[in-house]
């Protein structure tokens, strides 16, 4: 349950805008994006540092022992839809901080714990929806973002999807909008 909490969470870098500008947005995404990605690689190279880091921050999966966990993923994400314009940024960051976490609280309570479930496929659509109509998209950004955040969410492929979903979502918008 802290992984999801920290997941939607995450949302709020929409914040900086409003205390900023985007172009301190955009900065801070891609900082991010790097310090994630510098410190999960200390994480799996140096065994000492990883495992204390796991015992302090209690998020990690099994499987991210070897690998980049879901975070430094996102982080990424983030990252690459920051570069779209502001609204289609919203739009991603809000799809990518919102769906996934649903989608998986759903997915849970259907029984299955890992694998991506249909239920979790209609929280994910459902959210994104409601998290871009509140943005006050056209219909059709609001449909597109949703679909495309839904259809990255279940990706099966050999990396994780957190890095699909907000540039998916961002470029949907931008290229409908």
């Amino acid at each position: 349950m802290l992984r999801r909490l920290l997941h939607a969470s995450s949302a709020t870098v929409l914040l900086i805008p409003m205390l900023g500008s985007w172009s301190l947005l955009r900065v801070t995404l891609v900082v991010a994006a790097v310090m994630a990605l510098l410190m999960d690689v200390a994480r799996i190279r140096l065994g000492t540092l990883g495992h204390r880091v796991e015992r302090l921050v209690p998020v990690f999966r099994t499987g991210e022992a070897g690998r980049l966990n879901g975070a430094t993923w996102l982080c990424i994400g983030y990252a690459l839809s920051g570069w779209f314009p502001p609204m289609a940024t919203a739009a991603g960051i809000l799809a990518g901080a919102l769906a996934d976490p649903a989608a998986s609280l759903v997915g849970g309570w259907a029984g299955r714990s890992r694998a991506k479930t249909a239920s979790g496929s209609l929280a994910a659509l459902a959210v994104s929806f409601v998290a871009l109509w509140l943005l006050g998209l056209s219909w059709p950004a609001v449909l597109g973002g949703a679909v495309v955040g839904t259809v990255l969410e279940r990706w099966p492929g050999p990396f994780d999807d957190n890095v699909l979903i907000a540039p998916g979502v961002a470029c949907i918008v931008w290229l409908i909008a």
